[in-house]
């Protein structure tokens, strides 16, 4: 039997974000299920590629030996490529690592290899610098956004969600919701992102006198190193427990704040990634921040949960207007959203598993 070519994977991201490693692990496990992976991380040995839960064998020491290795793949047979998941900008790395690749590319393509590019969100066009990742997004054999204005900027491809939505409780991606009690959550979680304008007074009394309503404790959770000091002044000011960044490693920090989702009955975040990791724990995800961006609706649109994202109501009253009768209704509500995502994503694996046996 011939053995089967390498995936080569380019799973590039936030060193000091756990988001970033969990929304990419679920191409690495699956590419993993048809053949031997090659990975280019952007930082070998890190705690982002512990995150990413690939061994050291299928991780690539520079990116030079990586692109070699994809280039010498495809003058032999037909390896299949696999471009970036997350969120996408023009970056150095990216245009000149695409350029570097063009050649391979092309005669990959032409030789019948699956290009992939799925999962991705696009942040912005830069004029003048988009034609390699237009390229790349003709070539691609699947094309999928996990937005709804992507489409809209690269002028191609369909929609799925966010590959974080794919996973279950505890990260693992064949799991489900076991424990809906409402009751058994005595958790408000919190999740601020640290580069952004600290709360007003109003919103932290808002959220205070939410927990007294409902009978919940606060806690503060960190998924990002960069976080730490505002979850801590939040804390601070609402009296609440942290769970802190602890160490570099993505995926026992992931473990640590997904048990703590897990207890949370609602999570308030205005990271995109806090919010889809407190829903996949059974977690109400609530994008009721003040600092909370377009960005969280237009990924949750995508599968049908419109009430995450910031509106034009007022935030103070939105979250006045939470009692347990809302909350139970939003979290059955939150369940169903979940579970249909999931198994959209798990129609993507399907659709990705059955193109490598072609």
């Amino acid at each position: 039997m011939k053995k089967k070519s390498p995936a080569y994977l380019w799973l590039t991201g936030h060193v000091r974000n756990v988001g970033d490693s969990m929304l990419r692990r679920p191409l690495a496990d699956l590419y993993r299920e048809t053949g031997p992976i090659s990975v280019w991380s952007g930082a070998p040995g890190s705690g982002y590629e512990k995150g990413l839960r690939i061994t050291n064998a299928e991780s690539a020491r520079s990116f030079l030996a990586w692109a070699l290795e994809f280039t010498l793949a495809a003058i032999r047979g037909k390896p299949t490529f696999v471009f970036n998941a997350g969120e996408f900008g023009v970056t150095k790395a990216y245009f000149f690592g695409l350029l570097a690749l063009a050649p391979a590319l092309a005669l990959a393509s032409a030789k019948g290899s699956n290009i992939i590019w799925a999962g991705a969100g696009v942040k912005e066009l830069r004029r003048y610098f988009m034609w390699p990742f237009k390229t790349l997004a003709k070539r691609a054999d699947v094309l999928l956004w996990r937005d709804v204005t992507s489409t809209g900027l690269m002028g191609r491809g369909d929609i799925m969600p966010d590959w974080g939505f794919g996973l279950g409780p505890g990260g693992e991606k064949a799991s489900t919701i076991k424990d809906v009690s409402i009751a058994a959550r005595r958790y408000i979680a919190i999740s601020l992102r640290g580069d952004r304008q600290q709360p007003s007074q109003e919103w932290i009394e808002a959220v205070g006198r939410l927990a007294l309503r409902v009978n919940r404790k606060l806690i503060c959770v960190v998924q990002v190193e960069d976080d730490e000091q505002m979850a801590q002044y939040v804390a601070n000011r609402l009296n609440a427990e942290v769970v802190a960044w602890g160490d570099s490693n993505h995926w026992e920090q992931e473990r640590r704040i997904r048990l703590t989702y897990s207890q949370a009955v609602l999570t308030l975040s205005d990271r995109l990634h806090g919010l889809i990791i407190a829903a996949t724990e059974g977690s109400i995800p609530l994008g009721w921040c003040e600092a909370t961006t377009p960005k969280v609706a237009n990924h949750f649109e995508v599968i049908g949960a419109d009430w995450v994202g910031p509106r034009s109501d007022s935030i103070i009253e939105l979250l006045d207007s939470l009692d347990e009768a809302r909350i139970e209704a939003l979290s059955t509500l939150s369940l169903t959203r979940v579970h249909e995502a999931r198994c959209r994503v798990d129609a993507v694996r399907r659709r990705l598993r059955a193109a490598e046996h072609h």
